[in-house]
């Protein structure tokens, strides 16, 4: 999509792979720009871009789309000039992602937190954002595919929101599998693992950064088997399924995060045929 911006700025072509963006995903986002101009950033969704520069003078970042993103989305580019900075903002197209509802039961301490336990989920999604944040001023750690991190039945897929005892009170932000307790969680990806905790919510929980903004977080584990400040790669057992946490059984949840972006990390897979 070629884009035009102030009269004095160059001609600037973004493209995204997919081509139409959905909502809840992450995609690449390409710049073309003058021969004058270098695409030295950007940002989307309140999120930076990371942009890499090919060897044909393109500029290539990972791009992440909010569930709930309106048609389209405002991605601001940093452009250096001969003897100046400026600014282009940008629309890329978003496609809707038609997420489902479900209905699960839990006990009431778990859909209705009591004061203690709400201070303690606060602090703990305090916690999980300041690995995002860190993560971003991070360099890219991963290459090459990312994998699952079971290959068993999909039981809840992202997005769908949850009606806890009759009340909708939020949206699957991850992807459950299947299995059971004791049975093999492995990294989605190569990264380091920048968080081992134990969450009222995610309960025993391990959180891997992938650099420049992306993370991957693996949900209600028997037991993790890394360490923080451990390097690990993709496919490198981290941890065992478990029923830790609010669960109505044992299985994993998988997120993945772009910064404060949460998006379906089935997307995570397509991201290597797109780099090529």
């Amino acid at each position: 999509m070629p884009a035009e911006g102030q009269d004095s700025l160059p001609r600037v072509t973004v493209t995204t792979e997919p081509a139409t963006l959905q909502e809840g995903s992450v995609g690449w986002l390409r710049v073309r720009a003058g021969d004058s101009a270098v695409v030295s950033g950007g940002e989307i969704a309140g999120e930076p871009l990371h942009l890499e520069r090919s060897r044909d003078r393109t500029f290539r970042g990972l791009v992440a789309v909010p569930v709930e993103a309106a048609d389209s989305l405002l991605v601001t580019l940093y452009l250096e000039l001969p003897g100046r900075s400026d600014t282009l903002p940008i629309f890329v197209p978003v496609r809707r992602a038609g997420y489902l509802s479900e209905t699960l039961s839990v006990p009431p301490a778990y859909a209705r937190p009591d004061s203690a336990a709400t201070a303690r989920i606060q602090s703990e999604i305090e916690r999980s954002r300041q690995v995002s944040r860190i993560s971003q001023g991070n360099p890219r750690l991963w290459r090459g595919p990312f994998r699952l991190p079971r290959g068993s039945r999909i039981t809840s897929p992202f997005g769908t929101a949850r009606v806890y005892n009759g009340e909708v009170q939020s949206r699957h932000l991850g992807t459950d599998f299947a299995g059971a307790i004791g049975a093999p969680v492995r990294a989605a990806g190569r990264g380091v693992v920048a968080l081992v905790a134990d969450f009222y919510l995610a309960g025993h929980a391990v959180y891997i950064d992938h650099g420049a903004g992306l993370v991957t977080g693996y949900f209600h584990l028997s037991k993790a088997v890394v360490r923080e400040g451990d390097t690990v790669i993709a496919g490198q057992r981290i941890g065992a399924v478990g029923r830790s946490g609010r669960v109505t059984g044992p299985h994993l949840h998988w997120v993945a995060r772009y910064g404060a972006i949460s998006v379906d990390p089935m997307s995570l897979l397509g991201l290597v045929k797109r780099e090529r």
